[in-house]
């Protein structure tokens, strides 16, 4: 287990080093094999982690690299943690006054109380799988983001929107209720935003060079 944690932080470390660092990395990548025959290979790669993110800012790749790292951890996949958490304690359908809460916040009143009965309950799970749906595409929108695979993320928003729409669509129709697609809708229009945003900037300097 320790090995493949190691390896794991080691490989991070690496990428974090950028191509401008490539030797370093070898070496770096050797001495990991020896400390790890000597059963020093966890906190080797973690030394080596602390090491190549303090190296990060220095350089403009490493710069680029932080504000990938940055725009995953710190916008989508907390974006994503709310759209769980609300989902798990049954945002809007569970606890009406809750949904009315977030509605009056966004100054987006519902119109009329969110009720289920024998006749709508049965969407609530499609629902929900929308809902979850919007959670995995943001987990993957972070994940190639920060591999800056942006054409790939940009397919993944694309599914996104459509979730989003079809969750609109349903919401109308079953609950009459669009509460739900307030947290969606607002986490949708961020990480479109700032993923184009973040694109121009890290292929700013590659025209420039062209």
């Amino acid at each position: 287990m320790n090995g493949s944690i190691a390896g794991a932080v080691m490989k991070l470390a690496m990428a974090g080093l950028g191509t401008h660092r490539s030797e370093w990395a070898k070496a770096m990548r050797a001495e990991f094999v020896m400390a790890s025959q000597a059963g020093e290979g966890l906190s080797f790669a973690f030394g080596c982690l602390v090491a190549a993110w303090r190296e990060l800012p220095t350089s403009e790749e490493g710069r680029l690299a932080l504000s990938r790292y940055t725009f995953s951890l710190g916008l989508l996949l907390p974006a994503a943690a709310i759209l769980l958490t609300g989902l798990w304690f049954g945002y809007p359908w569970v606890e009406p006054p809750y949904a009315d809460g977030i509605a009056s916040f966004a100054r987006m009143p519902t119109g009329q109380t969110t009720t289920l009965n024998a006749g709508n309950a049965f969407a609530i799970p499609w629902l929900a799988i929308l809902l979850l749906l919007r959670v995995a595409g943001l987990v993957l929108v972070a994940w190639f983001a920060v591999e800056a695979e942006w054409d790939k993320a940009a397919a993944i928003q694309r599914a996104g929107a459509a979730a989003t729409i079809t969750l609109t669509l349903l919401a109308g129709i079953v609950v009459a209720d669009f509460t739900c697609i307030i947290l969606p809708t607002f986490a949708l229009g961020i990480e479109v935003l700032a993923t184009v945003m973040l694109r121009r900037w890290h292929e700013g300097p590659h025209r420039a060079v062209a």
